[in-house]
């Protein structure tokens, strides 16, 4: 019997049960049309089975494999998330859809642009079908957000924040914007956000890179000094390429008795250049300063020159180093900058803390620190710090000129910061640590990238 004679021959009565049989008769129907027949003893089908309709549905909770990983990159057009499973160091793709559930540490739902890269998440999925199920910000991880107050030691491969110390994971993922940096390319002045699971980070975001300062047409302010902003206090060389967080500055560049103020933004990644060939050197205007010394028997250097404070100093107007040393008392360094006709200054140096043993703590360190230096200066040798690659770029440390690479620089123990420039590519910089061992030391960089026409 055809369904239209079926619909034709069918009588119903008025009221509810009417309606219902008619309802259940039309399903009926729907399924016939279809070329479907309700099987009433069959099962719901399995979790991930291809239906006749020709589409895969997952539900929430249907997964085959788990995983804690690092998200590494998110592209909501082609609806895909890339991991990186940080103890195999492996990167691996999955695609998302509507089914897919996301979850913050809690359990509550979030969406998906409430995740981002670098964020730990833990996660569940069908490997075969590449198909994300659930992701979740993982309970077991932490994040330190927008800090600068972290020192890296790229020779242990450890990282301290504030006053604890841990370890970067051997497959950091450390990136700004959308673009992954080696760990090494971050510099003091970068404000981070870490993300990490117990004492271990595993990966690291740029909220505030740096760019470049370059000066030219200086000549008449070398060996004067430039500040930028009130943090940054440089002495200016005749060539300089100095690293500078992203931002809009106020720069007071000060020498031969003059003091220039500019305005200055630096963007990140890029070289901004400051002209200063348009400055007409002016007759030198000096200042006297009386200095009162306390102990009296301490030391003063002034732009590294020891000077005699008996009496009243004169000193040309700008920006100058003091330096103030005494056995047994801690070394004072501070900056004056002249402007008047005649001041005072009145320094109070601090005494020395001294360890249980009664001896004194930062003597003892300095005598450490400095026997390196002691040992090759008695024999009229230094050791080296080589940088090999890449090779014609210029390379300047701790923003003044050093040579062309491949060249080298006195090794002194610290942390410097490495920056190579060359025409047409992108300005780069690293940060190298340096302790006190014997022999020379060798780093080679990558290839830097050409800049865009």
């Amino acid at each position: 019997m055809t369904d239209r004679v079926f619909f034709h021959n069918w009588k119903f009565k008025t009221g509810m049960a009417g309606c219902i049989a008619q309802i259940l008769i039309c399903v009926m129907v729907l399924f016939s049309a279809s070329g479907c027949t309700p099987n009433a003893g069959s099962q719901p089908a399995a979790p991930g089975q291809v239906q006749e309709t020709g589409f895969t549905v997952y539900g929430t909770y249907d997964y085959d494999s788990v995983d804690t990983a690092v998200l590494v990159d998110k592209n909501t057009e082609e609806m895909t998330l890339t991991f990186l499973n940080t103890q195999l160091g492996r990167k691996y793709t999955l695609g998302y859809d509507g089914t897919t559930g996301f979850y913050d540490k809690y359990g509550q739902m979030i969406s998906i642009g409430q995740i981002a890269e670098g964020d730990i998440l833990d996660i569940r999925f069908v490997k075969a079908k590449r198909h994300l199920t659930v992701a979740s910000f993982s309970p077991d991880a932490w994040i330190k957000t927008s800090t600068d107050q972290y020192v890296f030691d790229s020779v242990r491969h450890e990282v301290t924040i504030g006053s604890e110390i841990y370890k970067l994971s051997d497959s950091l993922f450390c990136y700004s914007g959308k673009e992954q940096l080696l760990y090494q390319e971050l510099n003091s002045v970068d404000v981070l956000t870490f993300h990490g699971i117990d004492t271990t980070v595993l990966s690291i975001n740029v909220d505030k890179g740096h760019g470049y300062l370059r000066l030219t047409g200086q000549e008449y302010f070398v060996g004067g000094w430039i500040e930028i902003g009130t943090k940054f206090i440089q002495k200016i060389t005749e060539d300089m390429l100095l690293t500078v967080p992203e931002g809009t500055y106020n720069i007071a560049l000060s020498g031969s008795g003059m003091t220039v103020d500019r305005v200055v933004t630096i963007k990140k990644g890029l070289e901004t250049v400051l002209d200063l060939s348009d400055i007409v050197p002016e007759t030198p205007k000096e200042g006297t300063v009386l200095f009162s010394l306390t102990p009296a028997d301490a030391i003063l250097y002034i732009d590294g020159e020891k000077t005699d404070i008996s009496s009243p100093v004169s000193l040309t107007y700008g920006l100058h180093q003091l330096m103030a040393t005494c056995d047994g008392y801690q070394t004072l360094t501070r900056y004056l900058s002249v402007g008047e006709e005649s001041a005072g200054i009145s320094i109070t140096m601090e005494k020395e803390t001294s360890d249980v043993s009664g001896n004194d703590a930062a003597s003892a360190a300095s005598q450490s620190s400095s026997g390196q230096a002691n040992d090759q200066a008695t024999t009229g040798t230094y050791y080296k710090v080589y940088i090999n690659a890449p090779a014609g770029a210029e390379c300047y440390v701790d923003g003044n000129y050093t040579g062309i690479v491949p060249c080298s620089f006195r090794r002194v123990e610290g942390s410097h910061v490495i920056t190579l420039s060359l025409s047409g590519y992108n300005t780069r910089s690293y940060t190298i640590s340096v302790d006190n061992g014997t022999g020379d030391m060798s780093f080679s960089f990558t290839d830097l990238v050409p800049s865009n026409p």
